[in-house]
């Protein structure tokens, strides 16, 4: 029996070709999932740390002038409440506290501390 090497060079060779390319995607498909992995993993590890903020300062911020009870916050509570919303880094908080040290009168600071308070645990649940 004579077999023609023509045809089972070809098969041969499209076989490789097959199993070449069958590989190639499944090491590209590999390295996407990887991929999207650590980006899900990164993400997840960025609303943790912006969870652990915000919980920080509301928690702070509760501590330090929600139980004021009339007295003046000492100087060193107010840099670590300003040092905790600048380590946020969230603008829509900065304002939010920008525009409660700004409050003019008492019943002002109360409406602006619970916009603040409403943000911060919108942060907590949201994120």
């Amino acid at each position: 029996m004579k077999f023609e090497s023509g045809v089972l060079d070809r098969a041969r060779l499209f076989s490789n070709f097959l199993l070449i390319l069958l590989v190639a995607g499944n090491i590209f498909f590999s390295i996407q999932y990887i991929t999207n992995l650590q980006q899900q993993n990164n993400a997840q590890t960025d609303n943790t740390v912006t969870r652990i903020q915000a919980s920080k300062l509301l928690k702070l911020f509760i501590d330090v002038v929600l139980n004021t009870e009339g007295k003046t916050i000492s100087y060193a509570d107010r840099v670590a409440l300003e040092n905790d919303v600048v380590q946020m880094n969230d603008s829509d908080i900065t304002k939010k506290w920008d525009t409660f040290v700004a409050s003019a009168d008492a019943k002002s600071a109360q409406s602006n501390a619970v916009t603040l308070m409403k943000a911060l645990t919108n942060k907590l649940l949201l994120n």
